[in-house]
This record gives C-alpha cells, sequence and structure tokens, in this order.
C-alpha cells in the first residue's frame, strides 16, 4: 500500500509539473508572436514615413518636447504653434530645401529641366544631446564641383530698372550738420543723400565709401600696397574673400576645396599691419609668398576706423569697390572654415534659386526689435546708440516681423557668410547697407531689413535668406582668437596622473619594514639579515 501510494504521489506530482511547463510554455509563445507581430507594424509605419515626399509630415509627427535646440526651434517656429515665432509660417521657404524649384520664376534656359537634386528630402534634426546642444547643421544636397560650375550662368542675372551705378568722389569730405553720422572714408553722407539713394533709377550716383583717392584702395583710408592693386583688377568669375582685423581671429584653412576650384579661384585674406606682424611670428607667412595656405594676404594700411570690427565691413559689404572685375564672391568671416566647394555653394544657393545674393536668416531671431534688445543684453554695443538707431527705424515706418511680409522669411540675417553675384542692384544694396553701418552701429543685423525693404519697394528684387543650418552645413565655427586665449586647457591634461608619492620611512610593506630597525618579536640572525638588506636597498 505504501508503495502504491508513493507511486501515485509521483505520478500527479509530474502530471502538475509538466501542465504548469506547458503552460509557460505556450504564454512564451504568446508573447513572442506578440513581439513579432509588433515589430512588423513598426518597421512598416517607418518606411512608410521615411518614403513619403511629403516632408512636412515628417517635422510635424516629432514631438519636440520643451529642450529643443535653437535648429528645431528654427523648423518648428515655421511648422506647429509651439513657438514663441508661431506667426512665421511658410511653405514656401520648404520649397528650397525639397529641390531647385525654389524662387525660380525664369529658370535659365540652360539648364536643364531636371535637377539631380529634384528629389532631395530634408530630413528633420537630429534630437539635441549634451555634447552637442547647440545649432546643428543640416543635410545639404549639392551637386559636385564639376556639375556644379556646369551651371553657372552664361549671362548675368537682369538688374531691374538700376543699370548703370557709379560712386560719389569727394576728396575733402565736409561733415554736415544734417549727416547725424558717418565718417570721413563714407563721405558724411546727409539725410537727403540717404534718401536720395533708395529712388532706384536706371542710373545712380550714391556714396560707397572710398570718396578720397584715384581709385579704392589707393590713398583713400584703406590703402593697399601698390604691387597689389593690379591684381585686383584681373578678371575672375568667382572668388572667396574673408578678413582680419585687430588680431581678432585665427586663419582657418578651407578643406575639401577642388583641384579646380584651388586653380581657377583665388582665396583673399585682408589683414592690417597689427595683424600681418601677428602673421609673420605664429604662422608660416613669409612677404614673399604672402600667403598662408590658400589664403592670400592682402595687408591694409591706414584703416579708418578705430573699431576693428567696422574696418571688416569695408571689404564685407564694398568687395565689389576693390574687385571691379568679378562675377560672383563668397564672403566668410575669419571665424569660420569653409568645408564645402565654393561652385557647389554658388550652384545651391543661387545659381538654382535664381537668385542674385543670398544670405542665412538668424537661427532664433526673426526680427529686427527682438535683434536689437538681445544685442543690448549681451552688450554688442552701447544701449544708447542701438536705441537711438531702432527708434529713427521706427519712424520711417519699420514694423515687428509678421507672416504678411512673406515671402521675406526674416528680417535678421546671420551676416557672417554672403553669397552675390556683383551687378548693379546687388551693388547698390551692400553700398547703402555700409551706409547705414557707417552712420549708426556697427551691427549689420540692425540695418539689413531696412536697406533690403527700401529697395524693394522700388523694385520687384529679393534675397535668398536661406536656413542658418544650410550656412553651417557649408562653414564650421570655431571661436574667436581672445576666447581660445583664455579657454582652460582640455581635459585630457587633468587625467594625467601624478608621480607617485614617496612612502614614509618606518611603512610596512607586506610585512617587511623599510628600516633597518628589527621588528620586535621577529628572531633569528637569517631574518634579520633580511631586513638589513632590504633597509639598505630603500636608502
Amino acid at each position: 500500500m505504501l508503495t502504491s501510494n508513493s507511486k501515485e504521489k509521483e505520478r500527479s506530482l509530474s502530471f502538475l509539473c509538466c501542465w504548469y511547463l506547458g503552460r509557460r510554455r505556450v504564454a512564451m509563445l504568446l508573447l513572442l508572436s506578440l513581439a513579432f507581430v509588433v515589430f512588423v507594424l513598426g518597421s512598416y509605419t517607418i518606411n512608410k514615413e521615411s518614403n513619403s515626399p511629403n516632408i512636412h509630415q515628417s517635422i510635424e509627427t516629432m514631438d519636440f518636447g520643451s529642450n529643443q535646440t535653437p535648429i528645431s526651434r528654427e523648423l518648428t517656429s515655421f511648422h506647429t504653434g509651439n513657438s514663441n515665432n508661431d506667426h512665421i509660417r511658410d511653405s514656401f521657404m520648404w520649397n528650397g530645401i525639397r529641390g531647385s524649384d525654389v524662387d525660380i520664376i525664369h529658370p535659365p534656359p540652360s539648364l536643364p529641366s531636371h535637377h539631380p537634386c529634384d528629389g532631395f528630402s530634408f530630413p528633420p534634426p537630429p534630437p539635441p544631446g549634451l555634447r552637442r546642444p547647440g545649432p546643428r547643421p543640416c543635410p545639404v544636397c549639392y551637386l559636385s564641383p564639376e556639375e556644379a560650375l556646369a551651371h553657372m550662368p552664361k549671362h548675368p542675372f537682369e538688374s531691374p530698372v538700376l543699370k548703370n551705378l557709379s560712386y560719389i568722389h569727394d576728396e575733402s569730405p565736409v561733415k554736415r550738420e544734417e549727416s547725424q553720422g558717418g565718417s570721413e572714408f563714407g563721405g558724411y553722407p546727409s539725410l537727403e543723400h540717404r534718401t536720395n539713394s533708395f529712388d532706384i533709377k536706371e542710373s545712380m550716383a550714391v556714396h560707397c565709401g572710398f570718396v578720397k583717392g584715384t581709385k579704392p584702395g589707393h590713398h583713400t583710408g584703406f590703402d593697399i600696397d601698390e604691387d597689389i592693386l593690379p591684381e585686383l583688377d584681373q578678371f575672375h568669375d568667382v572668388i572667396v574673400a574673408s578678413a582680419i582685423f585687430g588680431k581678432y581671429d585665427i586663419i582657418q584653412e578651407p578643406v575639401n576645396i577642388s583641384e579646380m576650384a584651388r586653380k581657377n579661384i583665388p582665396f583673399y585674406m585682408f589683414v592690417d599691419e597689427e595683424t600681418h606682424l601677428y602673421l609673420k611670428n605664429t604662422s608660416s607667412y613669409t612677404d614673399d609668398n604672402k600667403r598662408v595656405g590658400l589664403w592670400r594676404i592682402i595687408v591694409v594700411h591706414n584703416v579708418p576706423y578705430t573699431d576693428a570690427r567696422r574696418n571688416g565691413k569695408i571689404p564685407k559689404l564694398l568687395l565689389h569697390r576693390l574687385f571691379l572685375n568679378v562675377r560672383y564672391s563668397v564672403w566668410v568671416d575669419a571665424k569660420l572654415q569653409l568645408v564645402v566647394d565654393p561652385y557647389q555653394i554658388l550652384e545651391r544657393f543661387l545659381w538654382r534659386t535664381n537668385s542674385s545674393f543670398a544670405i542665412s536668416r538668424h537661427y532664433r531671431r526673426f526680427d529686427v526689435y527682438e535683434e536689437a534688445e538681445a544685442n543690448k543684453a549681451a552688450r554688442k554695443y552701447d544701449n544708447a546708440s542701438i536705441d537711438y538707431q531702432i527708434e529713427f527705424y521706427k519712424k520711417e515706418g519699420l514694423t515687428p516681423y509678421t507672416e504678411a511680409k512673406l515671402p521675406i522669411t526674416s528680417d535678421v540675417p546671420e551676416g557672417c557668410t554672403i553669397i552675390r553675384e556683383h551687378i548693379p542692384i546687388t551693388n547698390l544694396f551692400t553700398c547703402v547697407w555700409f551706409n547705414e553701418v557707417d552712420r549708426f552701429t556697427s551691427r549689420d543685423q540692425l540695418s539689413f531689413a531696412i536697406a533690403r525693404d527700401k529697395i524693394r519697394e522700388k523694385v520687384d528684387w529679393s534675397i535668398n535668406m536661406f536656413l542658418d543650418c544650410e550656412r553651417r552645413n557649408f562653414v564650421k565655427q570655431v571661436y574667436h582668437r581672445d576666447i581660445l586665449m583664455n579657454m582652460k586647457p582640455p581635459r585630457a591634461s587633468s587625467r594625467v596622473l601624478p608621480e607617485p608619492l614617496p612612502l614614509p620611512r618606518g611603512k610596512l610593506i607586506s610585512g617587511r619594514a623599510t628600516t633597518g630597525k628589527k621588528i620586535p618579536g621577529q628572531r633569528g640572525r637569517r631574518r634579520h639579515r633580511k631586513v638589513s638588506a632590504g633597509g639598505r636597498n630603500m636608502r
């Protein structure tokens, strides 16, 4: 009986175990099947969204939380209501991102109807991270340098209304009471001169710096060596230019430049005498080759302003005065490193969009009034001068930015890069823009919109203001020299382990003393000799 009972118990226990394990296996199979179904459905949904040609869908379905990067703010401000700039929504902007159909009213006849970048869709920005919390670059569709050069227009962009532009020359400029600002280099234009410069006619004469001397760079207050001046008169399809005044920046060598561009595109770097001396002592520059890498160094003497940043505005805005026989130019502030071929940049932002002037807009601010307050908060200029300039513009009719200005997408540029064709209307624009910088503060972001809008009131002309994240795709930003000099050494240096401290005399190491003294409790002549030998070695 006992044997039969024990056998029955064993059978019942084995049955229960099998039943329990069977249920667990079934449950695991069900869970695995459910996970597989979810995975398949999720993959199908992601592929469907990624293959969708509508970029608005992919942007709007992203969950931009409160921890937005400046780039995500720039994007969502045009497509969602979660931004402080929710009044700015412009599908016109995204046409430029999708392909070559941006702003093209009359495509050049030499270009094919189908562009290789027509199918390019702009992906959403990468999520914010701890290592790179600031503005981020976004993808841009470029052609190869050879293909880009093939898209260069055969004929200049037609300048609306204005056909002949000349510049006022005055050997003895006198500051007039009504001029309310200006400089001897700029000729102290009066308010009447300023008003006339916005009255667009077929032939015009305006103030545009260099009012003295026989030619720009010769006894004008922004003087260039006599042996260099003939070089500036040479014809070039494209040039790249930059400037450093007051040792403010460190020269950045361009990278990813094609051999074709290296042979055909000159790179000019304007420096003052102070920066010239610094280059001679700290770089490969010599007076014989006058070069640092790709950059051809042009030394400027007798700079007209005490403010180095204001001196830098001369080649930045008046490049057409220095280079009379150039079709296109790419300006890059010296704090930026060019990382894309100039032909590719020109094709993407000028030739593809049928534009004559391109500049990126600020990644966060679109309104001049907000930009003025930001400049005051950051102490970019004295507050009284900024307030005076903004009040002057307010009386002239400058209003805060609203969607009523569309297709204009911003009133505030990120002016560290300028891509332009040298034709009368763009030359006029940079002349009157410089005159505003000469008359008021040197913060060119504050005067950009008033100069642009006054010209647009008279003629049908527009500026390609592309996304700042696109600008960050073709330039890499570095710090100014003074910031680099004051930066703490990298963390790697602090990780070097210090040399070990000397051991104190008498410290026990593995039960042995470091001195020759006998430790109590140790017996035997042989052991005593070992300790003594160790002491002699330590000494």
